[in-house]
């Protein structure tokens, strides 16, 4: 008899961890000023597929947009988190990533 089994729940700053970073900035000194070089950088990395949150988590890539629904909403929420300034959605949109990554995409192994 085999059961699957995940080899170990993963946070935020390991799916990722470049912008986990990013987001603590925002925590401490907030979102950048609107309009500002530093805000159209991440607005555009946020637009990004490939750039964007649920981008690196698939390895810096896209190819998730048509693969799971899930992933492709959450990162239209990452990039309406933002324009909206608001840490209590991106905090939300952490919570439901972190919880779908680890029951849909972390690597399982089969186990006797």
């Amino acid at each position: 008899m085999f059961q699957k089994i995940c080899a170990r729940t993963l946070g935020f700053e390991e799916i990722a961890p470049k912008w986990a970073s990013r987001i603590m900035t925002f925590r401490q000194e907030g979102f950048p000023f609107p309009f500002s070089l530093s805000w159209w950088k991440l607005y555009f990395a946020l637009d990004s597929p490939s750039k964007c949150i649920i981008g690196e988590a698939h390895g810096f890539s896209s190819h998730y947009e048509k693969e799971c629904a899930e992933c492709d909403r959450l990162g239209w929420e990452f990039g309406h988190s933002f324009l909206t300034r608001s840490t209590t959605e991106f905090d939300h949109n952490i919570k439901v990533l972190v919880t779908h990554w680890n029951n849909k995409h972390i690597p399982v192994k089969e186990a006797e």
